[in-house]
């Protein structure tokens, strides 16, 4: 499996964090760093810290639930009404 930017994802990766900059004019979004943790908990404390609230991250306990959740996160990131719904929030 590969991360939105194509970067292969490492066996032992369990959560990724996007640092994203979002466009609100036209409302999209640019995965611009991608960071790869091989726990949950790290991903999400990083992704917690993080003054950027366009970042996303996705994570699970075992690989299925990680693959699960980013294949999720990749359909919405190229879904234009999920991207529209997101500006509401940031």
């Amino acid at each position: 499996m590969k991360t939105f930017l194509g970067i292969e994802i490492e066996e032992t990766t369990r959560g990724i964090l996007y640092l994203c900059k979002y466009d609100r004019m036209n409302k999209t979004i640019q995965v611009v760093r991608e960071i790869q943790f091989n726990s949950a908990f790290e991903a999400l404390e990083a992704f917690a810290n993080i003054p950027n609230p366009e970042s996303q991250m996705a994570s699970g306990k075992t690989k299925e639930e990680f693959e699960r959740d980013l294949v999720g996160l990749h359909k919405n990131l190229n879904d234009p009404e999920w991207l529209e719904e997101l500006s509401e929030y940031i």
